[in-house]
């Protein structure tokens, strides 16, 4: 890095700690982490000049999960591991309001419905849900109850999931099953209360620089980037799913969603936010007159993390998810943003929370769920570095 005196004096001196990634996960551990060690010298290094992941890219959902989800965990992975997923969830999201607050990040408590098409699979999954919701009710409502009762008091009794007729008619589906507890976020808002925080709390952020590499230098890390090597004596990735391009062999990998906003006739779909086949679909309102509509990485479409904007497979995806985003709204006469965002998944559904070496930690495969489970995720690895 040709630096001059002030840099390399001070602006970009070693650091006690040094995180990779601006996101979620990488802001909530510094600003945990400047709570447990007040005097430690915190930076963050992220590449892009806000960020390239899920944080800045994500739709904005409380993330719960839908019945339908909730159903195949139940399924695959039973009914403790289902209930691990769902309390980790409302703890993560009571983690961002407690550090954030909900008018600084926008936090709506707008509900949420699983949408059901008239396709025979999208009907057939509808009987089995319903058929399950006294059971999902039972394992999951309680945890929610328990963990944001006291943020939002007036669902204290409400189920987890119910059959929504009145909905399902307004927005032309074959059935519809509400989640009460779900809501939305407005993710810029979050992403400036971060900054905000981060300010206050003295952590040195520094964008637009690609690591390269790191390796041990004595009792430091020396961390290889694009315009030279910066020391720290503690290093943290928090890169979801491209972390195993900076520690070979973890369990994570990039996968795409694609995602765009339109404009409609102001109030010609209910305010919310709502999920399709799964989750693999999503749809929320922007205020009155714009909806964003997204997903479809179950499609397999196969996109490269650098997201050449014109290749064919962006083009393929954007048509099929343009065609089936009129199939709920009607004809889209504009859409206005079309973007990539990107998840980190492996062979397990919890994130990979660790240390690789001595000084070396991770926090990263946060399976879609970032903005539920992210600040919890942060608070744990900042706890395991002040106790290294």
């Amino acid at each position: 890095m040709p630096t001059g005196y002030w840099e390399s004096e001070y602006l970009l001196r070693p650091a006690d700690l040094t995180i990779v990634g601006a996101g979620i996960v990488g802001m909530s551990a510094a600003l945990h982490f400047k709570k447990l060690r007040p005097d430690a010298h915190v930076r963050i290094i992220e590449r892009a000049p806000i960020s390239a992941g899920g944080t800045t890219r994500n739709a904005g959902f409380a993330c719960f999960g839908s019945a339908g989800e909730w159903l195949d965990d139940l399924q695959v992975l039973g009914l403790a591991k289902l209930q691990e997923l769902v309390q980790s969830r409302a703890e993560g999201l009571s983690d961002m309001l407690q550090l954030l607050g909900e008018e600084a990040i926008g936090m709506s408590w707008s509900g949420g419905w699983e949408l059901f098409s008239e396709r025979d699979t999208d009907v057939r999954l509808a009987q089995q849900v319903i058929r399950a919701l006294p059971e999902i009710n039972e394992a999951v409502a309680p945890i929610l109850a328990k963990v944001l009762g006291h943020i939002h008091p007036r669902l204290q009794d409400s189920p987890a999931a119910l059959i929504d007729k009145h909905r399902a008619r307004k927005v032309g589906a074959h059935q519809t099953v509400a989640l009460p507890w779900e809501g939305m976020i407005h993710t810029g808002k979050m992403v400036e209360a971060f900054h905000r925080a981060l300010d206050r709390a003295n952590v040195h952020r520094v964008h637009g620089v690609q690591v390269q590499s790191f390796h041990p230098k004595g009792d430091q890390w020396a961390i290889q980037t694009h315009q030279g090597q910066l020391l720290t004596s503690q290093l943290a990735v928090c890169t979801n799913g491209m972390a195993s391009d900076l520690i070979p062999k973890m369990d994570t990998r990039p996968v795409p969603n694609r995602v765009l906003v339109a404009k409609i006739k102001p109030g010609s779909w209910p305010l919310g936010t709502y999920h399709l086949d799964r989750g693999y679909l999503y749809l929320r309102t922007l205020g009155q007159s714009h909806v964003l509509f997204g997903g479809g990485r179950h499609w397999g479409h196969d996109l490269a993390p650098a997201d050449p904007v014109n290749a064919q497979p962006i083009q393929d995806w954007d048509a099929q998810l343009t065609a089936t985003a009129e199939s709920w709204l009607g004809p889209l006469d504009t859409i206005t943003h079309r973007w990539t965002g990107w998840l980190g998944v492996g062979q397990d559904r919890r994130p990979l929370i660790g240390q690789t070496q001595p000084g070396l930690h991770h926090a990263v495969r946060l399976g879609g769920m970032g903005v539920a489970i992210g600040t919890k995720v942060g608070r744990e690895l900042a706890t395991n570095l002040a106790s290294e």
